[in-house]
């Protein structure tokens, strides 16, 4: 958000935040990591001397430390009016602008981003009902609770010419799809106001939000890794030509080496990709000149010096695995069956025609690896048609029961009934199969796996979609894939370095069984280790799972349905990516007349706290209720969110 314009007769400017600008309150920084600077021209204003002459700045909001002070509203001096400029439309920035349009600010904003400002009705209830099930666009849904008049459509053509200081446009997507960059020039100086596009000494406020589809690849949101960085390299690189002298950020410090910030971010997005692509999954689905296409995107003409294939594939199953779709049937000598994971209704169909011809008698259970749609459309049902219970670990159990109390990619709507859950190491004897359970957080946080044992000496390893005979199943940030020792890939690979290299790995999706080398669990680690550097230097946070974990703070249930003037429960959930205990604040917004009250829970390092909140619903209807989530001196304002219908 970029800003507010207060008319006045100009002597000279200098740069001001906004929480040292007299005035209405609504006009003041909110502190916090989305504070309000200005720009304000003084009626009387001594001459300014050689030695302070021109643009002046200050510090923003003291309650703001260095990792989150703020410039994410810039107030320009113009004459009879005021006027509120947004780079986007995500609530956590622009949430600021409801009190400036209501107090008579005029409001202007990317052409592109207008719908998700003044339509929020229409977004949520098509969000509540479908979009946040089967959902592979996979786009923030950081949206405004209550709709913004916006007075003014803005693109790249767009000027405004009112008194002494133009500003003009420049469409700079990247952080967002349609976002924009203001333009103006003060006392010789010229300014840009770039939204989240850069943040610093060249870093990006987070990566998650980058997720997008490459049209040109055929690749859809689901599997395109932080995809608008390119995007974000193509706009820095056009605003590098407009030569400004400072840059206005929506969040962190003023940037005034702009050159060497942007040169600094555009090296650092390369590096991390140069890393990302070295085991990429996707390459043994669409091969090698698909992969070149996306890495050029960012790397240009760079090559990529990617793992190679897993060197051991077996391509013909046992007699007694049959593969449908995600789904893998496990037969025994005496006639029972065992399936892992049903997603459509082709599978089920396939299944029944192989015990028609008597390849088997029926099934005795199902295990879900993960809560995928593609992996859990048809569990339920087809449990209720064999009579047969449903496996998963602890891990999974809540959210295959709970689907809609998640934010999650590709979800189902289709809740799981009495899952049976087995604990870490726990054993399944069946047949002449033994299966073991293990957490195998690779492709997604929800993840787990099945090793299986069959009494003539087989080994299996069901590793879900986690990894590929290419490398690493990251490609969907939302998935939350976690760069901690002993979590995400990390613990993946250790689980596999410490079986018995007797063991086949089973992805879901592929025909082959394969299993790597020392070489490429050494060469896939190192990778690892590569891309949690580069993260580290690419995002301002602590720790950097902070900038790829969009679900690090959140509330829970996401969705649910409630009675009017009846109290309910909901909890404040972290995961604290610090390697120190933290403490967070989760401060509501929510209708007037609801009753909700802030909730302040510490949590360990490298761990998942909640706290219980207690809420009582007023006015039915569906109610997007909001949370400010802080965390030290850093404040997140609207972080969270939960839906919730009332009746």
């Amino acid at each position: 958000m970029v800003g507010l314009i207060v008319r006045a007769a100009c002597a000279s400017l200098r740069y001001v935040p906004m929480h040292e600008v007299s005035g209405p309150p609504q006009l003041r920084g909110c502190g916090s990591d989305c504070s309000v600077h200005c720009l304000r021209a003084f009626r009387t204003a001594p001459p300014a001397s050689s030695s302070s002459r021109g643009l002046r700045t200050a510090s923003s909001s003291p309650r703001a430390d260095a990792a989150s002070r703020s410039t994410a509203t810039c107030a320009l001096s113009l004459p009879r009016s005021r006027r509120c400029f947004l780079t986007h439309a995500r609530r956590d920035v622009v949430w600021e602008a409801l009190p400036l349009a209501k107090g008579g600010a005029k409001v202007y904003a990317p052409t592109g981003e207008r719908p998700l400002l003044e339509d929020v009705a229409s977004y949520w209830q098509a969000y509540y009902s479908e979009g946040r099930f089967h959902d592979y666009a996979e786009q923030s849904s950081r949206i405004l609770a209550e709709p913004l008049r916006v007075d003014e459509r803005v693109s790249g053509d767009f000027a405004l010419f009112d008194g002494a200081l133009p500003v003009r446009v420049l469409e700079t997507p990247g952080y967002t799809r349609k976002s924009v960059t203001y333009l103006f020039e003060v006392e010789g100086k010229r300014l840009a106001a770039t939204g989240d596009l850069i943040w610093g000494d060249g870093k990006i406020h987070d990566l998650f939000s980058l997720q997008d589809a490459i049209p040109e690849a055929n690749v859809r949101g689901y599997h395109g890794y932080a995809a608008r960085a390119a995007d974000v390299i193509n706009s820095l690189r056009k605003l590098q030509a407009e030569k400004p002298d400072m840059l206005l950020p929506a969040r962190g410090p003023l940037i005034t080496n702009p050159e060497e910030a942007i040169g600094k971010l555009i090296a650092r997005m390369q590096t991390l990709f140069q890393a990302y692509y070295k085991t990429d999954a996707l390459r043994w689905y669409w091969g090698d000149d698909n992969l070149r296409l996306r890495a050029s995107r960012v790397l240009s003409d760079a090559a990529v010096e990617w793992m190679p294939m897993a060197n051991e594939l077996r391509e013909i199953p046992p007699r007694w695995m049959h593969k449908f779709n995600t789904s893998r049937l496990i037969v025994s000598d005496d006639g029972p069956a065992f399936l892992i994971d049903c997603g459509t209704d082709q599978v089920m169909q396939q299944i029944e025609d192989l015990r028609s011809r008597g390849v088997f008698t029926k099934i005795e259970g199902i295990f879900v690896t993960h809560f995928h749609d593609d992996h859990t459309d048809r569990v339920q049902a087809m449990a209720d048609k064999c009579d047969c219970p449903v496996y998963s670990g602890p891990e999974t159990a809540d959210i295959l029961e709970r689907p809609g109390a998640y934010q999650m990619p590709a979800m189902t709507d289709i809740p799981i009934a009495d899952v049976r859950v087995l604990q870490e190491g726990e054993k399944l004897a069946w047949h002449e199969y033994t299966f073991t359970y293990t957490y195998v957080p690779g492709q997604a946080v929800y993840h787990g796996g099945l090793k299986m044992e069959r009494s003539d000496g087989e080994k299996l390893f069901f590793v879900g979609d986690s990894f590929s005979p290419s490398g690493l199943d990251d490609y969907c940030l939302q998935n939350r894939h976690f760069l901690h020792p002993n979590l995400g890939h990390y613990r993946c690979l250790r689980i596999i370095r410490e079986s018995d290299p007797a063991y086949w790995l089973v992805n879901q999706h592929i025909e082959p069984v394969f299993r790597y080398s020392p070489e490429q669990l050494d060469f896939m680690e190192q990778t690892l280790e590569a891309k949690q550097a580069a993260v580290a230097d690419l995002v301002p946070w602590e720790d950097p799972n902070f900038g790829l974990d969009e679900q690090w703070a959140r509330l829970y249930p996401y969705g649910r349905q409630a009675q009017a003037g009846e109290p309910l429960e909901m909890w404040a959930v972290v995961f604290n990516h610090a390697n120190e205990p933290r403490t967070f604040t989760f401060t509501p917004h929510a209708p007037e007349g609801w009753q909700v009250e802030p909730v302040t829970l510490t949590v360990e390092p490298r761990q998942e706290g909640r706290a219980a909140m207690r809420v009582t619903p007023a006015a039915t209807g569906l109610t997007v209720v909001t949370a400010d989530v802080s965390m030290g001196d850093r404040i997140l304002p609207q972080w969270a969110e939960t839906l919730i219908e009332v009746h």
